[in-house]
């Protein structure tokens, strides 16, 4: 016969309710936190044409006029991102790299090597 499964109290009901005490805090604080208005470029901002010039340190207004905008602190984090990238594909090649051994791993430890027994 199976039995009934039961709920474990010997543990401390005070872990249980500091977390529902701490997540009612935060939602609390989440709730009513006012954001300012959001601000961003204009309509016609070219930022990408912005960030080109950057990169090969052009004035920006010679390329697109008006509509530039400083792209320096862009160009930071593009050339941070690049660079992680880089290093993450890097390390996927040397990982995926096969080495060049003449002898066969096997996967069972090394007893059993293939092919017929008898």
């Amino acid at each position: 016969m199976t039995t009934k499964p039961e709920l474990q109290t010997e543990g401390s009901f005070v872990a249980g309710l500091a977390a529902i005490a701490l997540f009612v805090v935060l939602g609390a604080v989440f709730m009513g936190v006012s954001f300012p208005a959001p601000a961003g470029f204009g309509e016609g901002a070219a930022i990408t044409k912005s960030l080109g010039a950057a990169m090969f340190d052009i004035e920006p207004g010679l390329l697109v006029g008006d509509a530039a905008v400083p792209a320096e602190g862009f160009l930071v984090a593009f050339i941070l991102i690049a660079i992680a990238l880089d290093a993450a594909l890097d390390g996927a090649l040397m990982l995926a790299k096969r080495d060049n051994e003449e002898e066969t791993v096997v996967a069972d430890g090394g007893t059993h090597h293939g092919g017929d027994d008898s």
